[in-house]
């Protein structure tokens, strides 16, 4: 377990809990002491009966009683500590992990698979992280131990002082064994959360047309046992592993501890030692083997800890490295948003070539292109849920980097195709696109069509949506749709809008009826706050009412002006907007 590590624990420990976690630190000296006081109790009292010594002999048996009772209890109250202590200070690492998970300015880590490897093990496992942390304390305290054992040893015979060594084996298989172990979990981290996603899929309304008409139920669940198969499978290998390594070094110490009393035994004989020596080496010897199978499972405990605090410490770092910027936002957009030399890739393949693109204050900008072509990418890039590869995005001059994305946030609305169906009142389904105004809905419900929803809904804005609940109620595409859209008009003073296929499960005059409201939304963003609205569409209706349009090809921009001028050229644009007014002849 590295400093860091430690650190992160100790230090939450210390923040949250400190009285608790003093008490504890405290407690870890005098409970090493205390066996091994009541190992020379013993001594002493065998010693005081054969030789008639009163003295020796209450005072042997008040050592050991006071010791014992003092080791009995104390490791009672440690256990209790370290349980409140683990309960109280967990449940604040979890709180800390949810927040930089929900809001962390990017989102390329939910979408990286060794990413997701690592926010699956360490999701909701606060408790557990100080729980395990906090066997470093039964650590120390079992090695401080193992010290005054071999102290106490040494003075009856130099060679009995490599008996505690022997114990050093013991650990450090213990912590080999343990760390492959932690190894196989990670490694089949991603089993585990496939089988979790196709459990959801089976469990789920959205998937289930397909899979009953397909009859394919059965097959994804067979699919998902294979894979709980392969993992189970996997961790016993390494719990075979880990037994055969445990019990090798268990095996050394036995050995030794039966060489350590065969010596004592011969040197009580020759006259060397007292018979109470015998005692004493027996006592220390079979505490040895009792502290040696807790601090395996301290250690393991330990090296468990020191992964997930691992995990935690980088998804800090992360967050930290995603929030570095704190200039503000403008009021006002003067110059827009420019991209130069943008380029951006998901780990594979470059997903943007090059991108040199100016999106003036106040225009309206659509973009087009097939699917795949990287219109969605560069929509993220500017909202800041990515960062470029290579090149720079600024905003009337300053990087985007540098602002504080909090801020950034602020000024951007957005409706997407692949909308959110939040679990909320319907109310607050769409008041949660500007949460200052949660309750101040009536303009924007009214603006992307969620008052007509509510309308047919039993307890108006107030019904409980989605089926997570007994009383929920579910709302086809298109009226999830509109409450989408309705929650991207709460904000009124907007830098960028972004309308990234929104309308795609509406009707015709529905969706012409939406436009027409976003067109006069972006005409007043326009005056107010030199707004720029960005349209991502494959209706070329909508698309021609853009001030500039940007033609995107596999990452490239080939093509980019008016309607009239992109029709004039004869080129990709004109050759798409053909094929899709032939359609409608």
């Amino acid at each position: 377990m590295r400093f860091a590590e430690i650190r992160t624990v100790l230090s939450a420990c210390l923040r949250h809990r400190p009285a608790r976690t003093w008490l504890l630190i405290a407690m870890t000296p005098l409970l090493a002491i205390a066996p091994g006081l009541t190992a020379l109790g013993l001594q002493w009292v065998v010693d005081g009966v054969l030789t008639g010594s009163r003295p020796l002999l209450v005072g042997g048996a008040l050592a050991a009683a006071a010791a014992g009772a003092f080791g009995l209890a104390g490791n009672r109250v440690v256990q209790v500590q370290a349980g409140l202590l683990a309960g109280e200070v967990g449940p604040e690492l979890d709180k800390e992990i949810i927040r930089w998970i929900a809001t962390m300015p990017t989102t390329s880590h939910l979408e990286e698979t060794a990413s997701l490897h690592r926010i699956e093990q360490i999701r909701g496992l606060g408790q557990r992280i100080v729980s395990f942390g906090v066997s470093g304390l039964v650590t120390v305290q079992i090695v401080l131990w193992l010290g005054i054992t071999a102290v106490l040893l040494a003075r009856i015979h130099p060679v009995l002082v490599v008996l505690p060594l022997f114990a050093v084996p013991s650990m450090l298989l213990s912590r080999v064994a343990s760390g492959k172990i932690e190894a196989t979990r990670a490694e089949t981290a991603e089993h585990n959360r496939a089988q979790q996603h196709l459990f959801a899929m089976i469990t789920e309304s959205a998937s289930a047309k397909e899979l009953r008409l397909g009859r394919s139920g059965a097959h994804i669940a067979g699919i998902a046992r294979h894979l709980r198969g392969q993992r189970d499978a996997a961790l016993w290998r390494s719990t075979l592993a880990v037994s055969g390594l445990t019990l090798t070094g268990s095996l050394l110490f036995v050995a030794a501890f039966i060489g350590a009393l065969h010596l004592t035994v011969r040197l009580a004989l020759a006259g060397d030692v007292s018979p109470g020596t015998l005692l004493l080496v027996a006592t220390l010897g079979g505490q040895i083997r009792g502290q040696l199978e807790l601090l395996i499972f301290a250690v393991s405990n330990v090296v468990r800890s020191a992964g997930m605090a691992r995990q935690h410490l980088w998804l800090r770092d992360l967050y930290q490295s995603a929030t570095t910027g704190t200039k503000p936002s403008p009021v006002r957009l003067r110059d827009g948003i420019t991209l130069s030399g943008v380029n951006f890739s998901y780990g594979g393949p470059p997903v943007l070539h090059d991108i040199d693109l100016h999106l003036a204050a106040g225009q309206t900008v659509a973009l087009v292109g097939d699917h795949g072509s990287g219109k969605t990418t560069l929509v993220k890039l500017l909202c800041g849920f990515y960062r470029p590869a290579t090149g720079t995005i600024t905003v009337d001059g300053e990087s985007l980097d540098e602002l504080d994305p909090a801020g950034w946030r602020n000024r951007i609305t957005a409706a997407f195709q692949d909308l959110s169906r939040f679990p909320f009142l319907a109310g607050e389904s769409v008041g949660v696109g500007d949460l200052p105004r949660i309750h101040d809905i009536a303009d924007a419900a009214e603006r992307g069509g969620a008052a007509q929803v509510f309308d047919r809904l039993p307890q108006g804005d107030q019904t409980q949506l989605g089926k997570s609940f007994s009383d929920g109620v579910e709302l086809s595409g298109g009226q999830w749709q509109k409450i989408a859209l309705s929650r991207a008009f709460m904000r009124s003073t907007p830098l960028l809008a972004v309308l990234d296929e929104p309308t795609a499960a509406l009707d015709a005059a529905s969706e012409y009826e939406v436009y027409q409201r976003y067109a006069a939304a972006a005409r007043r963003w326009q005056q107010e706050t030199g707004g720029i609205t960005l349209l991502v569409s494959h209706r070329f209706a909508t698309i021609r009412m853009a001030d500039l349009i940007v033609v995107l090809d596999h990452g490239h921009i080939i093509e980019q002006g008016t309607h009239a001028e992109l029709i004039e050229r004869a080129g990709r644009y004109a050759h798409l907007y053909g094929l899709q007014a032939a359609a409608y002849q």
